[in-house]
């Protein structure tokens, strides 16, 4: 079994690699936070190149029983037990994933799209909680899982699992006025008889204790993360919540004020921050400015901007080398944005790069047209990022 260490943003790389190898296999993943109380374990199974199983418990992996157990259980309650006791008469000891969960699709106790929306689902929360942090995976090269589906073989659809991925993230800024991240403890702030519901009053005082994430809460209640956050939103609207840092992230942040630098340490590093070049991001989502700044720092003087009104006294004020533009903004569409820059005429040859959730020519024709000189979509990788900077900037 291989072991390898990653940064944060490239697990994304490590997949993509073993699928084109088209190897089968185990990964196991330790994602590695400093603010965590516990890190957290999953696993994904590849077989041929394809992904096809995800799981957050890693202890065991399910055998065929098992798994078309946990199916039945989800999808078919009612029939399951009666139809894995037929199966297994109609078949002995039977041990093949793909044929057992084939002969009870076979037994109409569930459909092959069912299975494979329900595992993409897993697979989707998994690596939703696992691609943005570093950790360590384990690669454990085997055939022993022979699941994928229908009958052509084939395995989950990575193009739709990234797409969905990017459209729960957009999901996921929406809530960021009261939820930072996923990984953030709720509190609660209101008396019991504020809330005039008794069955949010009876989960509050299950479930918030303080120290357990949204995330942890979530998987207690075996609900969808984003399902949780939107209910914790609107409490956290009414006052009867909020949302605080986790308890090792402001034991950290305490250990850093006892120890903070000389003043002359701290001018150094401004003046060493100020002779960098300057990279504009303008962007509405904290997270997407986060992850831009944490890839280009200690390259690059990175200035932030959410208005485009913003953009422009910066642009107006600090010799900008390069421009990230998101093309959806509230007050300006991007791709307007970036013409009503190229008609200021010391801005026509700064580099503009167009950074969007959208894809297709002809966004990308629209985007050359209003004067963009890249179109990079998210989500990227941190070096592909990079290395479009250091490109544009270094000519």
């Amino acid at each position: 079994m291989s072991s390898k260490k990653y940064e944060s943003g490239q697990l994304s790389s490590i997949l993509d690699s073993l699928f084109k190898q088209k190897t089968s296999g185990f990964l196991s993943l330790e994602t590695q936070v400093d603010s965590w109380q516990n890190q957290r374990s999953c696993i994904l199974i590849l077989r041929q190149g394809a992904l096809v199983y995800g799981d957050i418990n890693i202890s065991q992996i399910p055998n065929n029983k098992q798994l078309c157990k946990m199916l039945g259980e989800e999808l078919n309650p009612g029939l399951i037990n009666a139809a894995l006791s037929v199966a297994s008469e109609k078949t002995g000891n039977f041990t093949s994933i793909k044929e057992s969960v084939k002969l009870l699709c076979r037994m109409r106790v569930f459909t092959w799209q069912e299975v494979e929306t329900f595992i993409a689902n897993k697979v989707i929360l998994i690596l939703e909680r696992s691609l943005p942090y570093p950790g360590i995976a384990q690669w454990q090269q085997s055939r022993d899982f022979d699941l994928d589906y229908d009958e052509d073989n084939h395995g989950l659809n990575w193009s739709e699992i990234k797409e969905q991925l990017v459209q729960r993230q957009q999901k996921w800024e929406s809530y960021v006025a009261h939820i930072p991240d996923m990984n953030a403890i709720p509190v609660v702030t209101a008396q019991q008889k504020q809330i005039d519901n008794s069955q949010i009053i009876e989960h509050l005082k299950n479930s918030v204790d303080g120290k357990s994430t949204l995330i942890d809460i979530a998987d207690k209640m075996t609900k969808d993360p984003l399902i949780v956050a939107k209910n914790y939103f609107n409490w956290a609207n009414n006052g009867w919540v909020k949302f605080v840092q986790t308890p090792m992230a402001i034991a950290a942040n305490q250990t850093a004020s006892k120890s903070q630098p000389s003043t002359s340490a701290v001018d150094d590093r401004s003046q060493d921050r100020e002779n960098l070049p300057i990279v504009l991001s303008v962007d509405d989502s904290p997270i997407i400015q986060t992850t831009i700044k944490r890839a280009l720092q200690g390259q690059y003087n990175v200035l932030l901007a959410d208005k485009a009104i913003d953009a422009l006294v910066i642009l107006n004020q600090q010799p900008v080398k390069l421009m990230l533009l998101d093309l959806t903004m509230p007050d300006i569409d991007g791709l307007q944005f970036c013409k009503t820059v190229r008609q200021i005429p010391e801005f026509k040859d700064l580099p503009i790069i167009m950074v969007t959730a959208r894809d297709g020519l002809l966004n990308k024709a629209k985007g050359h047209i209003a004067g963009t000189n890249k179109y990079l979509t998210k989500p990227f990788e941190p070096d592909e990022l990079r290395e479009v900077v250091r490109q544009y900037i270094n000519n």
